[in-house]
């Protein structure tokens, strides 16, 4: 028997935060598909391969991923594609796959869109649903994926990723703006963001974590300062004016969902490399 930590993984969806987390499972085997089967990721114990979720059926998916041990769902709609389609639809295809491979572990990356705009700090004992449509999306595939996982006893883990940056989309690509023009509202809204590395990080704790643990957790850095402050940062790193915003602050603290991340640090044992949003890559 192939040892836990050699035992070939799935990547399905080696994008922004797919092809990294490949690179970074070495010497562990990994299968990772694109749609295009060009992937960014280019080590000897990486095999790539073309996927599209929407054309492949359960069959041909799970003959990819046949010496998978463990599988990771890290893909993203692209431009033109549907979000339903490929977040519900492309989930049931690989969960129709996963059920006939022989997993130790699937994880399925969400997105903190899946909690609802409350005031104040949220944790993953939040039962209510966002009223958005892209959030509700994201909530029936995690659902789909617990479902699927508890009936057919595959450990599971459900990773709400709060909004991702790092090399190739820093902060300023996140928040671009017009400096001619003010900005909406006051800037108040809280931020939640994490690192792409530290979300790899949580990824990689998450495939080693004890067969028995399966949960929903949240990935988010400690940073919560309102956008107004991260603008302002931004600028001053450019050497630009602090943006305007059509409206004075309202409030003394940020105001909107804060994003927890205590079960990501005492679940999964994450020691974040960039607690706070950081201009470096």
């Amino acid at each position: 028997m192939t040892p836990h930590h050699l035992a070939p993984v799935g990547v399905l969806g080696a994008g922004f935060l797919g092809a990294p987390l490949a690179e970074s499972l070495a010497p562990r085997p990994v299968i990772a598909t694109t749609r295009s089967g060009r992937s960014r990721a280019g080590h000897p114990h990486i095999t790539s391969r073309p996927l599209d979720l929407l054309d492949a059926t359960p069959a041909q998916i799970a003959q990819i991923f046949a010496d998978a041990r463990a599988l990771v769902l890290s893909y993203a709609a692209g431009p033109h594609q549907d979000r339903r389609q490929i977040y519900l639809e492309g989930a049931r295809r690989a969960l129709e796959a996963a059920k006939t491979l022989d997993l130790e572990r699937l994880i399925y990356t969400s997105s903190t869109s899946a909690l609802p705009d409350h005031e104040g700090h949220l944790d993953e004992t939040c039962t209510q649903r966002p009223l958005g449509e892209r959030g509700l999306i994201q909530r029936e595939a995690e659902d789909l994926v617990i479902d699927a996982c508890e009936r057919h006893k595959i450990p599971w883990f459900v990773l709400r990723l709060a909004g991702l940056y790092g090399p190739g989309r820093g902060l300023g690509r996140i928040y671009r703006h017009d400096p001619e023009s003010p900005l909406a509202g006051d800037g108040m809204q809280a931020t939640n963001l994490i690192h792409r590395d530290d979300a790899i990080t949580a990824i990689r704790a998450a495939l080693a974590a004890p067969a028995h643990v399966s949960a929903l957790v949240h990935v988010c850095d400690d940073d919560h300062r309102p956008r107004r402050a991260i603008f302002a940062q931004l600028a001053a790193a450019e050497g630009l004016p602090e943006p305007r915003w059509q409206h004075p602050p309202a409030a003394l603290e940020p105001t909107g969902k804060r994003v927890d991340n205590t079960r990501m640090k005492q679940l999964l044992g994450v020691e974040l490399r960039y607690p706070q949003h950081t201009l470096a890559p």
